[in-house]
């Protein structure tokens, strides 16, 4: 008789485990995958700024980064044969610090180095050479990498997981997950909210920012929120074709989009509320990104909103990192809480539970420091590059 995993979350994350999963060659099991929206219209997968670093503050973050970066290089290198890519455009993170911000940069990097990122640390005369149309007046220093990071279609990286995992005999279910059922210490089913009851041996729950509410149903707390961020497309009548993805002082994201650019910042702790309405705050630019960037870049004085949207980040309040492996029952297992960087992680997070699901253990990359004991236990990872 075969073994079955059900997989709560169709997004990047429970797409990229039913396809890792697919992987190992195993044909005494069945892998289904339960997604409430198959138009995914505000899935956090969809809707991400999608961008991959390897600047970040904890190794483990800095692990998956290079996995992913290496694996979506190499689907770009298949992409004939698959008929699809994941459109990877290379482009250097660059943050930038004042005096009070760059010991705390400076810190990040030397850990990225020693793990064998490659960054250029700049200082405010070297920026205003390589970028002269950088105001550099308050900074102290800057931290950019040289490789290994830029942007990708984050929706292309989805369905690229989940039509491998059709392929390969996944079961994809459209429906929305009520609770979980269980007997003694082990989950038997996942009920939906239509009646449905679908029976399994392992059960993961990736399901993003509305993982929380799955997990409750068998007395586990996930600090896991739905936290808005939106995103705005602008455009400038100066050119500036050379802009690394900028990490300014204030926090806000600035990337290249075609010919214009894409921006966004986190709301203020006071603004950062649970389970806002995916509407657009348009004042988060009018107030906050329009004249910040207006100080740090002359030139966008002149910017104009051209499209707009809001998503939600999988946000764990807790300590900002992902929390992946077992669970709650003994045959429950979780994938989710990334806040902001769920994409860029995927393949690494994916591969890692595959094998989690399979050995009992991780055979690549530990993704032990990142699990969820740490809600009981305290020891928290605490990822301070998150935007």
């Amino acid at each position: 008789m075969s073994e079955r995993i059900v997989i709560t979350g169709g997004g990047g994350i429970g797409c990229s485990i039913a396809y890792f999963l697919t992987q190992q060659g195993r044909t005494d099991r069945e892998i289904w995958v339960i997604e409430r929206d198959p138009t995914y219209r505000i899935a956090s997968s969809a809707l991400s700024a999608s961008s991959i670093r390897q600047q970040f503050s904890t190794p483990s973050c800095i692990q998956l980064s290079r996995f992913g970066y290496e694996f979506m290089r190499s689907i770009e290198r298949d992409k004939e044969r698959f008929g699809a890519g994941v459109d990877l455009t290379d482009c250097g993170y660059l943050f930038v610090g004042t005096s009070e911000q760059a010991p705390l940069l400076r810190k990040r990097t030397a850990l990225a180095r020693s793990m064998g990122v490659a960054i250029a640390e700049r200082s405010p005369e070297e920026l205003i050479a390589r970028y002269p149309w950088l105001n550099v007046s308050d900074l102290a220093y800057a931290a950019e990498g040289l490789s290994g990071e830029g942007w990708f279609d984050g929706y292309s990286l989805m369905q690229w997981y989940r039509n491998r995992a059709r392929e390969a005999g996944v079961q994809f279910v459209t429906g929305d997950a009520a609770a979980y059922r269980t007997a003694g210490n082990r989950i038997t089913h996942v009920e939906l909210t239509d009646g449905r009851m679908i029976a399994g041996d392992q059960f993961v729950n990736a399901g993003g920012a509305w993982s929380s509410k799955l997990a409750s149903t068998v007395g586990i707390d996930l600090p896991i929120r739905p936290r808005r961020r939106c995103a705005f497309v602008v455009s400038c009548p100066t050119a500036i074709p050379d802009l690394p993805i900028l990490i300014d002082t204030s926090g806000i994201y600035l990337r290249r989009e075609q010919n214009h650019f894409l921006c966004i910042v986190s709301p203020s702790a006071e603004n950062d509320l649970d389970d806002l309405p995916l509407d657009v705050n348009f004042a988060e630019f009018d107030d906050i990104i329009w004249p910040t960037l207006a100080e740090r870049i002359p030139a966008f004085e002149a910017l104009r909103v051209e499209h707009a949207w809001a998503g939600y980040y999988e946000y764990n309040v807790l300590d900002h990192n992902g929390l992946v492996g077992q669970s709650g029952p003994e045959n429950s297992f979780v994938a989710a809480g990334f806040s902001g960087h769920g994409m860029m992680h995927s393949p690494g997070v994916g591969r890692g539970i595959a094998e989690l699901l399979s050995f009992d253990e991780y055979q690549t990359i530990d993704l032990t420091p990142l699990s969820a004991d740490r809600i009981v236990t305290g020891n928290l990872v605490v990822e301070e590059a998150v935007y």
